[in-house]
């Protein structure tokens, strides 16, 4: 799947950039092994080219205690509240991972301009999007992997979440990622660009 270039000879640039976009290989767990600080701030730092009208927050969680407490809290939330513990078992492989990110957004985002609140929380989400777009793109360059939970959004688990790390209540969490070396990792598929992409109208290939 060849995107950007032809000749890998006009742009050595952008085949490394589409290396890193269109992976064969995405994690599933992750190695203890920790991220050097310089490496983790370069990571962090990507995710604020994308903080324009600048809604979102990011905490990060490394220490160890921590990120054990976060994945304990979901695990009861799945056990407890949703009755999934073959789910909330399969949590225990991201114990080890040596990042968390995690990305909130407040639940009233007001206007901006003339634009309504509806909208901008639409934007708000769109923007945690591409930070974590940027925070993936140099992460991979270092040889780092993300792989994200959905579940973590999920109302339960999300509030034992926010509850462990003092996550305001006016906020909500909308984007949760492990991060770190890959250990296990599987095959990745990624759809045709007709069955996602239409020119000039709906529906029109």
């Amino acid at each position: 799947m060849k995107y950007f270039m032809q000749t890998p000879s006009l742009n050595t640039g952008l085949w490394v950039l589409e290396g890193h976009m269109f992976y064969e290989r995405g994690a599933m767990s992750f190695s203890e092994k920790n991220i050097p600080d310089e490496v983790l701030n370069d990571i962090l730092r990507a995710a604020t080219s994308c903080a324009w009208p600048g809604k979102w927050k990011l905490i990060s969680v490394q220490e160890k205690e921590n990120r054990v407490r976060v994945i304990e809290a979901m695990q009861k939330g799945m056990n407890d509240d949703l009755n999934e513990p073959k789910h909330a078992a399969f949590l225990e492989r991201w114990k080890t991972s040596p990042l968390f990110v995690v990305f909130c957004i407040p639940k009233s985002a007001g206007s901006f301009l003339f634009v309504p609140e509806d909208k901008v929380r639409v934007y708000a989400i769109k923007e945690v999007g591409t930070a974590v777009r940027s925070l993936e793109l140099v992460a991979s360059a270092h040889g780092i992997s993300l792989h994200g939970i959905m579940g973590a959004l999920v109302d339960p688990v999300s509030d034992r979440i926010r509850r462990v790390l003092h996550i305001p209540s006016d906020y909500e969490i909308v984007y949760f990622g492990v991060m770190g070396y890959p250990k296990e990792e599987v095959d990745v598929k990624f759809p045709d660009l007709r069955t996602i992409c239409y020119s000039e109208s709906w529906a029109n290939n």
